[in-house]
């Protein structure tokens, strides 16, 4: 038995250093442009046979978790540290930067996951979960009248999500700092339109 010791110890180590390949491959394969990479092409990336692919994660949606556990631990923290401002117009202001400066990082991911949500239950419900979180959070700074249930909260809402960063920057071809200094714009015409201040 001891000596069946290194040998399962190399076949494991293998497998991790395969299975840290194919999420690399995939993330680089999202990064250039390829939202939803089939088996085979990760597999061509990573630089190993697809059955490897195969044996190694059940499904698709393994990856998908993969990455998304690599994307937690590289950006929750920028999203959920305490806000530095008291009042809550600047903490808007601070969730707009904070929200730009990761959109910035992992809009191919954002993407991508706008897409494979048709095709993958664990991309869907994460999808959802991630927008239910973005709400809370914007929800949490907004004084009563503006909350994301009356007409101007649903306006601030739009005027802060991913799409309409992704519109300015993308789209309309903005700089990062005119895409947030665009937004905020945005959301001070909302704000100073609304009743009740």
């Amino acid at each position: 038995m001891a000596l069946d010791k290194p040998e399962a110890d190399g076949r494991r180590a293998r497998s991790i250093a395969s299975r840290s390949r194919i999420i690399e491959a995939m993330v680089e394969l999202i990064a250039q442009g390829d939202p939803n990479p089939s088996a085979a092409s990760v597999a061509k990336r990573a630089g190993i046979a697809l059955r490897s692919v195969y044996r190694l994660f059940e499904d698709k949606e393994s990856i998908f978790r993969e990455i998304d556990h690599w994307l937690v631990r590289a950006y929750n923290s920028a999203l959920t540290s305490p806000f530095e401002s008291e009042h809550w117009r600047e903490r808007l202001y601070e969730l707009i930067e904070r929200r730009a400066s990761v959109n910035e990082a992992i809009v191919v991911f954002r993407v991508s996951s706008q897409t494979a949500r048709y095709t993958s239950d664990f991309v869907r419900e994460n999808y959802r979960r991630s927008i239910a979180r973005e709400k809370q959070t914007l929800n949490s700074i907004l004084p009563n009248h503006l909350k994301i249930n009356t007409r101007q909260g649903r306006a601030l809402l739009i005027a802060t999500n991913f799409d309409t960063w992704r519109f300015l920057r993308q789209d309309e071809d903005l700089s990062p700092a005119a895409t947030v200094a665009a937004i905020k714009e945005l959301v001070d015409d909302i704000i100073d339109r609304a009743p009740g201040l």
